[in-house]
């Protein structure tokens, strides 16, 4: 080892360190994704988060309160696919599929286009909420996590939000190199929620991974599973509507491999009566890129 590569009289234990690490810093940042997982192995990372989820959440007190259910499999009619074939370029819609497991997007359509989100957000919050605790919340902080997860409550979402501020949020997606938008703001992109399930769905999140995954498969009122194969039993996602805009993502296993399709719509693109548009939108999708 080279004279200036251990500390010297003149030089402290702890500024030989930072100046060590300051260049060692680059290169595993370029190895990692984001959060003090991200080095471990994915089997590790779920027990990891499985032990959080058993000893944090269940101890506290706090329950899931539905099942998870599997994807519907109903019919798939030409009124589907010719509403889909009209509409997949429809400058009203942006949309992004992606396969999680090699990170690879299967489509992409305007999905850096920041959306209203109406209820989306709601799950980021809660995952920023748990970074920033580091896991520690008490029962009635993980119940709400809980409601805004399975039936979106909204008073949930408030209670939630007034545990976090801007700071909490720009630390969250810079350590897990999220795409820009503001959570808080309720401005997300397709791509925006692709990513974050890609962070829930392989385990990266430092806090909170299982019971954001369990919460979500959850959900009560997406669309876009019942037209996706009975087959698919691990399945989870969010919707969003609001005034205008109306929004369903899911992330799933098919075959062994999991995916995330996420739709984002403006411009009344499903008004009422009309929500089977996004379920057409969901199932094309999927039977274009990933059946």
């Amino acid at each position: 080892m080279a004279g200036n590569d251990v500390p010297t009289s003149s030089q402290t234990r702890r500024d030989w360190l930072r100046r060590v690490l300051g260049v060692a810093a680059p290169g595993l940042a370029a190895c990692t994704t984001g959060g003090s997982g991200s080095l471990m192995s994915p089997s590790a990372r779920k027990t990891r988060a499985q032990w959080e989820y058993h000893n944090k959440f269940l101890a506290s007190g706090a329950r899931l309160r539905f099942r998870p259910h599997s994807a519907h499999g109903c019919p798939w009619t030409m009124k589907f696919e010719q509403f889909y074939r009209a509409h997949r370029g429809d400058p009203r819609v942006g949309y992004a599929v992606k396969n999680l497991a090699t990170g690879r997007y299967l489509a992409e359509f305007q999905a850096d286009r920041l959306f209203m989100g109406g209820s989306m957000p709601k799950p980021a919050i809660a995952a920023i909420l748990l970074e920033r605790a580091r896991g520690n919340l008490s029962g009635e902080e993980f119940q709400h996590i809980v409601y805004v997860c399975d039936k979106s409550i909204n008073a949930s979402w408030f209670y939630l939000l007034g545990r976090i501020g801007p700071y909490d949020e720009a630390v969250f997606k810079s350590k897990y190199r999220l795409p820009a938008s503001d959570v808080r703001g309720n401005w997300l992109s397709p791509r925006f929620y692709a990513e974050f399930y890609e962070r829930c769905v392989n385990y990266r999140l430092d806090h909170g991974n299982e019971l954001l995954l369990e919460a979500m498969r959850r959900d009560q009122y997406g669309l876009g599973r019942w037209v996706m194969p009975a087959s698919i039993t691990y399945i989870g996602g969010k919707t969003g509507n609001y005034g205008e805009w109306d929004h369903e993502s899911l992330f799933f296993y098919h075959r062994g491999t999991p995916y995330a399709i996420v739709l984002f719509t403006r411009g009344h693109f499903a008004p009422s009566g009309q929500d089977w548009r996004l379920g057409a939108m969901m199932g094309g999708l999927f039977r274009d890129y990933c059946a």
